[in-house]
């Protein structure tokens, strides 16, 4: 699958005459973990393989297992807003952690990203494609008026198990965030 979708980008570039031609410029923000980060490096492969410029973003510090060095096709913007490395913050605290990932990196992303936009070499972010739970990013997109596109990377099996475990009573909600139906 992989070789036919390169052959045929390849082939769509030959007809619309993209190659060389930048189509936008793309800013990815993924969460710091592995389940997350695959699929959107993969989705990021493919975008640039269409000719997009792709920015990724990453919290500080970050890990290598994380984020895979040797990726000269993309560009990397860091965002300083965690004290400690996300696998430090994480601690199997799924809530704790992504509460702490939104609350600290709102204001550090909004800063990096007036950085970008200013920058003229690498163009503007036409774009903004950020994981579901890095929801900070959605009031900064909206402030600045770009265009988001928010990507799940949780499986249809996941929203099975929820609704089994509402019926069994068993899924917990954090108070003021739920209405029940």
């Amino acid at each position: 699958m992989q070789v036919n979708l390169e052959l045929e980008t390849e082939a769509w570039n030959m007809k619309n005459k993209q190659v060389g031609k930048r189509k936008g410029h793309l800013l990815l923000v993924p969460c710091p973990l592995q389940g997350h980060m695959n699929p959107m490096l993969h989705l990021a492969k493919i975008l640039h393989s269409h000719g997009f410029l792709i920015t990724i973003t990453e919290t500080q510090p970050s890990s290598p297992v994380v984020f895979p060095p040797h990726r000269p096709e993309f560009l990397f913007e860091s965002i300083d807003g965690l004290d400690n490395s996300p696998s430090e913050i994480f601690k199997g605290d799924v809530v704790t952690f992504l509460y702490t990932l939104n609350t600290k990196c709102k204001a550090p992303f909004h800063d990096c990203l007036s950085r970008i936009q200013t920058n003229s070499r690498q163009g503007p972010v036409t774009c903004i494609i950020h994981d579901a739970v890095m929801f900070f990013s959605v009031d900064v997109a909206d402030d600045m008026k770009i265009p988001r596109i928010v990507l799940r990377t949780s499986s249809a099996t996941n929203f099975y198990g929820l609704s089994l475990l509402k019926q069994k009573g068993d899924l917990l909600a954090i108070q003021g965030t739920v209405k029940h139906t």
